[in-house]
């Protein structure tokens, strides 16, 4: 594949479907009881979402002399990006916050290879591969649990793509000191961590070089982040 990569169309993508996720979670607020909700409109908003990260990951890959396959599967990107994306968690601003890990289920993976994915399947996917391949049938499948978890592991893919990051720093998702604090999306340094970022869409946050901390691990926040990340961080 030739050409720049369209970051902006991708972050406008992205927010377009966040705001029709916010649209349902005004009607139907997410808590336990809610979780398998489903509704015509997340059938909609779980394919997008979907095929926005399907799209996004094989423009990546392609841009790779290593990978020479014509038709990329889910399976492909868990090999190419699974050892990143497994740890990664982020805060989903529901009824109450809730931290969510996309890509839990890739966490256990002895070796990240194609041959490999078999039992690694998220469960979001799942469901956008049954919507996929009869939506009618199966639009049940598109609840609010998956819809949710979906657009979180699409932020992340979004966040992580270094063809995404001057595009990223034009929007209002970034908080943190200095100047070009986009260059740390690649998270390649361990000072990353100390350098206090997050970054914060409508519905999450990420607090960029914690992801292989571990959810379970203190969270000793000492920069600059929304309220409701500081409210969260202090009643863990």
């Amino acid at each position: 594949m030739s050409g720049a990569c369209p970051a902006n169309s991708v972050i406008s993508s992205y927010i377009a479907t966040e705001d029709s996720l916010l649209d349902v979670l005004r009607v139907v607020p997410y808590c336990a009881e809610h979780r398998h909700v489903w509704s015509p409109r997340l059938v909609t908003i779980t394919l997008e979402t979907c095929s926005q990260l399907d799209s996004l990951w094989k423009y990546e890959a392609r841009q790779s002399p290593c990978v020479t396959k014509k038709d990329l599967s889910i399976a492909d990107y868990f090999a190419y990006y699974g050892q990143y994306m497994a740890p990664q968690w982020l805060v989903f601003y529901g009824e109450e916050p809730v931290m969510l890990q996309p890509y839990e289920e890739w966490a256990n993976a002895t070796r990240y290879a194609t041959n490999q994915y078999a039992g690694h399947e998220t469960a979001w996917w799942g469901a956008y591969n049954a919507l996929k391949h009869n939506r009618l049938e199966n639009q049940s499948a598109a609840t609010l649990e998956y819809a949710i978890r979906a657009l979180a592991g699409l932020f992340l893919a979004i966040l992580r793509c270094e063809f995404c990051r001057n595009a990223v720093a034009q929007t209002d998702w970034l908080r943190g000191d200095g100047h070009n604090i986009q260059a740390n999306l690649g998270e390649g340094s361990p000072s990353v961590k100390s350098r206090y970022i997050t970054a914060e869409s409508r519905l999450f946050t990420y607090a960029l070089g914690w992801g292989n901390e571990g959810a379970s691990r203190p969270l000793d926040w000492e920069g600059p982040c929304s309220q409701r990340f500081a409210d969260w961080v202090s009643q863990r």
